[in-house]
């Protein structure tokens, strides 16, 4: 029940802040590139969808509020909540207000240390490869959750050029780590250790709000009827690496599952580092969807082959159960179909793309 009652807030929410926005006229001023040509909608719902996020757990799970999981969620997204918000207000108001791409990841980066060192979650990490066991330091566990926050956010982040894809994207994910700890850790393990049952549960429940969020995001931005902006899509894709790790989940899942974008990510940011000579964090049309659309497929024909591969390879992983070597094996094979279509494709056979155009 309390499922459909989250579903049901998040509907009454998304459309009563829908209406404000529309009122108060802060809309998105479209132009003319390789997007579609349409009306202004309402932007800028990142900040609000934020909040909604929030309240939704302070109605149904008041109790989460003592939690430090939820409480270090808040605290360790701020800077990216306060930094795109500010980026999102030059845009509409025309302000002289610009971040490189350099300095927020700093900031970013040098945040997440400091929250580390305030509100410290992980004191003893365990990492389990087979039946080899070994407990990780902690400044190892920290460079490795920077690394996977980073690639996190700038997976998802890129994916959001073809409305509603980014968000469906994040949809998956969440929905993974939910059908992950219901139906496979619940039913496979009968002990837990310490808090961990507290843990598992208070992840599942956050990892379903944050999956009905983005689905009825994912509905509401296919037309588009509203824009969520960066601030959104980057908060979904930190509180996708925050709570895979919060309860050290099975990686090799979640890396299968969104195995698309996590290696379009990487095959963009060494295209442009060894190939463009240029700042990897400063975007282009050298993704997966511009090539698409290069190629003269629709964008509801490129955003569907998202959608549905997505789904498939959710589906795949979940079957695997509890077996690891599977599911490594499945993504190595993933991996090496992937760039090795795109280097026969784009570099063997010169098929055309936007490389050569920047934003």
């Amino acid at each position: 029940m309390s499922y459909l009652i989250i579903i049901i807030l998040s509907i009454i929410i998304l459309f009563a802040w829908l209406k404000i926005f529309s009122r108060l006229k802060v809309l998105d001023k479209p132009w003319n590139d390789l997007k579609n040509t349409r009306k202004s909608v309402p932007t800028m719902l990142g900040i609000f969808a934020f909040l909604w996020f929030f309240i939704i757990v302070l109605i149904l799970f008041p109790e989460y509020f003592s939690n430090n999981l939820l409480l270090w969620l808040l605290a360790w997204s701020l800077p990216i909540i306060i930094l795109e918000t500010l980026e999102e207000l030059s845009y509409i108001w025309k302000i002289k207000f610009k971040i490189h791409p350099i300095i927020r990841l700093l900031i970013h980066i040098l945040w997440w240390i400091l929250a580390v060192y305030i509100w410290w979650i992980w004191i003893d990490q365990e990492i389990l490869i087979w039946t080899w066991k070994r407990i990780m330091p902690q400044y190892i566990f920290v460079i490795f959750f920077i690394i996977w926050s980073i690639i996190c956010i700038n997976a998802i982040n890129r994916f959001d050029w073809i409305y509603a894809q980014a968000s469906w994207v994040s949809t998956i994910w969440f929905l993974t780590i939910f059908l992950l700890i219901k139906f496979i850790v619940f039913t496979s393990y009968t002990v837990f250790k310490g808090n961990s049952l507290e843990i598992l549960t208070t992840t599942q429940n956050l990892a379903f709000i944050l999956f009905a969020i983005s689905l009825i995001s994912t509905l509401i931005e296919y037309k588009p009827l509203w824009l969520l902006r960066d601030i959104w899509i980057m908060f979904f894709g930190f509180s996708i690496a925050y709570l895979s790790v919060a309860w050290w989940a099975k990686i090799w899942t979640l890396l299968v599952a969104l195995s698309l974008v996590i290696f379009d990510a990487i095959r963009v940011w060494f295209y442009r580092i060894f190939i463009m000579k240029k700042n990897p964090l400063k975007w282009d049309y050298t993704h997966l969807h511009h090539r698409l659309l290069w190629l003269w497929w629709t964008r509801r024909e490129a955003r569907a082959s998202v959608w549905i591969r997505s789904i498939i390879m959710m589906v795949l992983m979940l079957l695997q159960w509890t077996d690891r070597l599977n599911k490594v094996i499945i993504f190595l094979i993933m991996a090496l179909l992937f760039f090795w279509v795109n280097y026969y494709v784009f570099i063997v056979k010169k098929l055309p793309c936007w490389l050569s155009i920047n934003k």
